[in-house]
């Protein structure tokens, strides 16, 4: 039947497919033999840095407590003293939002 022939042939064709996929095959041999190799574009580098130095910055803030004790302290005296209610400081805090909403 003219079925089977095809079927039989389509086969034999993906057997040769897939033996040249299996690690056993000579041809993926030989191109590691041959040393392949993988060259980068300056951009290609640069983001390959830049995603190394985020992935060790956001392992530095990850190790960071969330709360900061000595600024938590430190906002604290400054409240009972009475800093905040200063006119210097208002003046300081008035420009300064002044300046970043302009």
């Amino acid at each position: 039947m003219l079925i089977n022939k095809i079927s039989q042939a389509m086969q034999g064709e993906l057997r040769k497919v897939d033996g040249a996929r299996k690690p056993g095959s000579s041809e993926p041999a030989a191109k590691a033999a041959a040393g392949d190799r993988l060259e980068l574009s300056k951009n290609g580098a640069m983001e390959r840095d830049i995603r190394g130095e985020m992935q060790i910055i956001a392992a530095r803030v990850k190790a960071e407590p969330d709360i900061r004790e000595d600024k938590v302290f430190e906002a604290r005296v400054r409240v009972e003293h009475g800093f905040y209610n200063t006119g210097d400081f208002i003046d300081k805090l008035a420009s300064k939002l002044a300046t970043s909403f302009a």
